[in-house]
């Protein structure tokens, strides 16, 4: 992977991790090559959220995360209907669940800089036709902002429930995390 840089994507997957752990959101990981190589996800991501990681998903080699029934099954029990994607491969594991997620009703933000292509043009393209297919293109640090800005980290005791934003929810509902 190249643009952006490896380093910098998986820098981002570990700077969601962080206020997704802090705000227990539910979260979905998977990766559709651990068979025989547990630890294919990163593993720094099992020490901020060491239960999600442990349950992640292995979809054996199926690239729409959404097409294997485990992933669509641990999205659905989330009972939410927002979705923020991170990941690695935008052409590849990025695009597809995307699309599908929108397709099955689901508002998508997708975390632009939390994914990577092995060419600035895959992946400038990528986010044009997401941006086209009218899919949320999000970074990191906007979602961390909106996410510490509106989500209440604990209860609130006064004052009136803010306005939702693409990225934060509506009530006590909480958006769901995928990578």
């Amino acid at each position: 992977m190249k643009v952006p840089p490896r380093e910098a994507v998986e820098a981002n997957v570990l700077r969601l991790a962080r206020p997704a752990a802090i705000l227990d959101m539910p979260l979905i990981f998977t990766a559709s090559e651990e068979e025989g190589q547990k630890g294919t996800l990163l593993p720094s991501l099992q020490q901020i959220l060491p239960a999600a990681y442990a349950s992640r998903i292995d979809r054996h080699e199926i690239i729409d995360s959404l097409a294997d029934p485990a992933v669509a099954e641990a999205l659905s029990a989330t009972g939410q209907r927002q979705l923020i994607t991170a990941g690695i491969s935008t052409e590849v594991c990025g695009i597809p669940p995307a699309l599908h997620a929108q397709r099955d009703d689901y508002q998508v933000a997708f975390v632009a800089d939390a994914y990577g292509s092995l060419t600035e043009l895959g992946h400038a393209i990528s986010l044009r036709r997401l941006e086209r297919e009218g899919i949320t293109l999000t970074t990191t640090a906007m979602v961390i902002a909106e996410l510490t800005d509106d989500y209440p980290i604990t209860p609130r005791s006064c004052g009136p429930t803010p306005a939702p934003t693409p990225m934060t929810p509506t009530g006590d509902h909480r958006p769901t995390g995928c990578c």
